[in-house]
């Protein structure tokens, strides 16, 4: 009876399948890698205050997880940042839901301002989604890059960027390269991502020819708080700019006078 049994199990099996009619089994999903993150600040990047608030108490590095920083707003001048900040590099792309929407509306309110730039630097570019967006409204513009990975690079071999620089503009060497050469210098999402934001910014307008612009998209990333405007107006004025808009939108536009 059990050998019946037996038999009738054995010759129920299915076959096993092979060749091009066997199904295909799906991938493992790849883990995105975790992002690393710099050292934490006591104080703030933009004033160096040391009145810091915190603002949103994710599950950071501080909290024992290693996906997410807070958000710190400084008391004085009111500058929000992440702390501890993110290093750049290619897990981190900034292109996320919705930012090429904010690229052709930065570069549709650049063309009613500056309609024919002769050339362009995207600071911060990563794999140059800016520069591809913008030629939609400026054909005739030379975009160059830079960022601090090798990304860049790869935005120039498939002819996104003419010119890839890899470092940041406080670099000596890039400095020194691009001063007072471009008619436009954008910055999305970059003052930031950086330890100095003010030596970036002065960096930035020190590329820029007399009379040109600078465009600075200073919204967080997944849009929570912006740095606020007042005090970045405020720099732009300082340093001889004229701002050409107004204080309560995320994008700041600035003319160098001198």
């Amino acid at each position: 009876m059990s050998y019946v049994l037996a038999y009738a199990l054995v010759s129920c099996r299915e076959p096993p399948v092979s060749g091009p009619s066997a199904p295909s089994v799906p991938p493992v999903p790849s883990v995105p890698p975790v992002p690393s993150y710099g050292p934490y600040r006591q104080d703030c990047p933009w004033c160096g205050s040391r009145r810091l608030r915190v603002r949103v108490r994710g599950a950071g590095p501080r909290q024992g997880a290693p996906h997410r920083s807070q958000i710190e707003r400084c008391a004085d001048c009111r500058h929000v940042f992440r702390n501890p900040p993110l290093t750049p590099g290619p897990e981190r792309s900034l292109v996320r839901a919705g930012v090429r929407l904010r690229h052709g509306l930065a570069a549709r309110a650049m063309s009613r301002r500056c309609p024919e730039p002769e050339s362009w630097l995207d600071v911060g570019t990563g794999d140059a989604d800016f520069p591809l967006t913008a030629r939609t409204h400026f054909p005739y513009t030379s975009f160059d890059g830079l960022d601090p990975t090798h990304r860049v690079l790869r935005a120039r071999a498939v002819e996104r960027v003419e010119e890839a620089f890899v470092g940041r503009l406080t670099d000596r060497h890039i400095a020194a390269r691009l001063r007072g050469r471009y008619d436009v210098v954008s910055l999305f999402q970059y003052l930031e991502r950086v330890p100095d934001p003010r030596a970036e910014l002065r960096a930035a307008l020190g590329a820029l020819r007399p009379g040109g612009h600078l465009l600075v998209d200073v919204a967080d990333p997944r849009r929570l708080f912006p740095v606020h405007p007042v005090g970045l107006n405020a720099e732009l004025v300082a340093q001889g700019c004229t701002v050409l808009t107004g204080t309560r939108v995320h994008r700041v536009i600035a003319r160098k006078d001198a």
